[in-house]
């Protein structure tokens, strides 16, 4: 798949050059598991790994930066925009993979 601009509706695995992403468009939310190949090269986030409210995908499309707009749930924090690097592919996730990793 080339990018989820089009896409509406499912759960998607999306790989960055650096992270891994699982993305739930029916659910609206999003889980980061970051690199572990070379822990300097890849920034800790606040709730990694953990499952955050999706709020809207701005950008995710193949050879771009990814680029979403979470809830944190932070005080006085309406919103948080996250910016990935590089996405090298999406795969759509089945519906027991989807289970196992959210």
């Amino acid at each position: 798949m080339h990018t989820l601009m089009d896409e509406s509706r499912g759960a998607y695995l999306v790989r960055t050059t650096a992270s891994r992403y699982v993305i739930s468009l029916d659910l609206n939310v999003v889980r980061r598991f970051p690199g572990t190949s070379s822990p300097n090269e890849v920034a800790a986030l606040r709730r990694d790994n953990d499952q955050i409210d999706l709020l809207a995908v701005y950008e995710c499309t193949v050879g771009k930066s990814m680029e979403l707009i979470v809830d944190l749930h932070l005080p006085f924090v309406p919103f948080t925009f996250r910016r990935s690097m590089p996405v090298v592919a999406i795969e759509r996730l089945s519906d027991e993979d989807e289970a196992a990793l959210l």
